[in-house]
């Protein structure tokens, strides 16, 4: 079925969803997309959240924020007005460090103060909320749990880590659920009730030996930590559990969209294409794909009229001074028809991956800007490619 023949654009998109959870690979322009995207919400209106769990922290350095801490941080009115820009919405940002974010949720949860304090001093939580495959991801989904349910914003932009990370969005925070749930609490809460190795020993003997080694190589007694862990938070996992259950139903309702960022580049295309298909099997749809630093075919010049000699010498016929010398208008043929192969090349390229995709899905092209969009002003200039 041929795709639509209006320009496609990003505009209705925003407009009836709450959640856009942006992903791709890395180097493609996907922070900065975000950052855009966050910022014609709130040039439209919109109460808007931008969210990275993005460990470059990239995003701080477009909206001029500081990268520290784990709050939420409203840009200031006099920020846009720097810019010439006058939102009337709002936009904050809110950079996610696994750390701080592990800590701010046991200070919400814990049921009382000396509880808490226990989970800090344990090296178990010490250790799980720094370095835990999958940690980073589950507290993402937790912040943004927390956003959708204070209601404090009508948009959520979320910037997610480069491709592969990217599927560990959904998926690592399943596998970090399944390792904190009652089986496995039952083994360790039933060795601290023992107190002795031998509880432990019946259920697993392959990770009472870890353990055992984990033990003689650092110096710390890993199954008191790790059972004490279990002990001190069972009264919380449940909680976990819900906020995990009710962050993943968001993320698959209508309520929520995935946008993919990508690039022409052959390699970049089968990552996306790989990606696309991950998330079909996870049963998600792609809603909108932004294909950044596309190279612009010029239109005028048919590839019958592109003998080098014929350029070479209409130029020549329309150039002065210096700029006529032979050698430099043969240089600028040779890279304007480089550029031009390039660019027939990308378009292929794209025309064959939207054809992949079903007709609804708008593919957005933004060209090879000649400056990088580092600050709001820059973000500002790509609505005119990402909307109409």
């Amino acid at each position: 079925m041929p795709r639509q023949k209006s320009k496609p654009e990003l505009g209705p998109l925003l407009n009836t969803h709450r959640v856009l959870v942006c992903v791709g690979s890395g180097g493609v322009g996907k922070t900065t997309t975000a950052a855009s995207l966050a910022l014609w919400g709130a040039l439209s209106g919109r109460r808007t959240a931008v969210v990275t769990i993005d460990p470059a922290k990239r995003l701080a350095d477009c909206l001029g924020i500081s990268p520290s801490g784990n709050l939420e941080k409203p840009l200031p009115p006099e920020l846009f007005a720097r810019y010439g820009l006058h939102p009337t919405g709002t936009l904050t940002a809110l950079l996610v460090d696994q750390h701080s974010a592990w800590d701010a949720a046991i200070r919400r949860y814990a049921p009382t103060p000396e509880i808490r304090d226990q989970i800090f001093a344990n090296r178990f939580y010490q250790g799980l909320s720094r370095t835990f495959s999958g940690s980073h991801e589950y507290m993402a989904m937790d912040t943004l749990a927390l956003l959708v349910q204070h209601g404090a914003y009508d948009l959520i932009v979320v910037d997610t880590p480069p491709t592969q990370q990217a599927l560990d969005f959904l998926e690592a925070p399943q596998r970090l659920q399944r390792f904190l749930d009652s089986r496995a609490r039952a083994w360790f809460t039933r060795a601290t009730t023992a107190r002795s190795w031998s509880a432990f020993s019946a259920v697993n003997r392959t990770t009472t030996f870890l353990l055992r080694k984990i033990e003689e190589a650092t110096g710390i007694s890993a199954l008191r930590e790790i059972s004490e862990f279990f002990t001190i938070m069972q009264t919380m996992f449940d909680d976990f559990g819900e906020r995990f259950q009710r962050v993943s139903q968001l993320l698959m309702s209508a309520e929520t969209a995935f946008l993919l960022v990508t690039s022409p580049e052959p390699e970049v295309l089968v990552e996306a294409q790989e990606f696309r298909q991950g998330l079909m099997q996870m049963g998600v749809s792609l809603k909108a794909v932004v294909a950044n630093r596309v190279h612009d075919e010029w239109l005028a010049v048919s590839p019958r009229s592109s003998d080098p000699a014929r350029l070479t010498e209409r130029l020549t016929s329309v150039l002065q001074g210096p700029a006529a010398d032979r050698r430099h208008v043969e240089w600028l043929v040779k890279n304007f028809l480089s550029y031009q192969h390039i660019a027939r090349e990308e378009a292929a390229r794209l025309t064959q991956f939207a054809d992949t995709l079903p007709a609804a899905t708008p593919l957005v092209r933004v060209p090879a800007l000649p400056a990088f969009p580092a600050d709001l002003a820059g973000l500002a200039k790509m609505h005119r490619y990402l909307f109409i």
